[in-house]
């Protein structure tokens, strides 16, 4: 008598082929998230290159940097919202930044720090992972003239672009986080 075989997956491959699809899937994921976060990074850092380009163009023409008073009446001091403005209502830099091509990325919190008295030392900075007081807030990045400056940042001296280092309670960036700044929400000033 002949016996008869049967050409098919039994329960215990099939499991194994799931679970490798599962793992699979995780690893996908979770690649595809940093790949998110890191563009999104690239894009603050960008914004942050943008906004200090107009910087250095404002100061060729007036030979200082923006400082305790951006032209808009009852400020104490320039943010970087006030610098950058929006579409209808330019700011500052108006004239040298190109105000559509302005994509500050995700939500972020913008900081814009100018020497006292002299304006020939200027940082701007930006949040990475988050508005200020934000628990997914991983880093600072700043870019500008004023690394090595003492006192230019509450009493720090800011030695290096990404400022994840630099902490005052433990926490990234937290002698900036500390202090105001401009949010930006993905799309707006708030």
């Amino acid at each position: 008598m002949r016996k008869r075989f049967y050409e098919a997956f039994t329960l215990v491959e099939m499991l194994i082929v799931m679970g490798i699809l599962i793992i699979l899937m995780v690893i996908g994921i979770t690649a595809g998230r940093f790949a998110i976060n890191r563009a999104n990074d690239v894009a603050h850092q960008n914004a942050v290159d943008q906004i200090y380009q107009g910087l250095q163009a404002y100061y060729t023409d007036n030979r200082v940097f923006p400082g305790d008073v951006c032209g808009l009446a009852g400020n104490e001091a320039c943010t970087v919202a006030e610098l950058i403005g929006t579409t209808d209502t330019p700011g500052l830099l108006g004239e040298y930044l190109d105000q559509g091509a302005f994509n500050g990325g995700t939500s972020a919190t913008y900081h814009y720090f100018v020497e006292e008295g002299a304006q020939q030392s200027v940082l701007v900075c930006v949040t990475l992972g988050g508005v200020t007081g934000d628990a997914t807030l991983r880093a600072v990045y700043c870019n500008g003239n004023g690394f090595g400056v003492e006192d230019l940042i509450s009493g720090i001296t800011v030695s290096t672009k990404s400022m994840d280092d630099i902490t005052t309670d433990g926490t990234p960036g937290a002698a900036i986080v500390a202090l105001t700044g401009s949010d930006w929400d993905g799309e707006t000033w708030q």
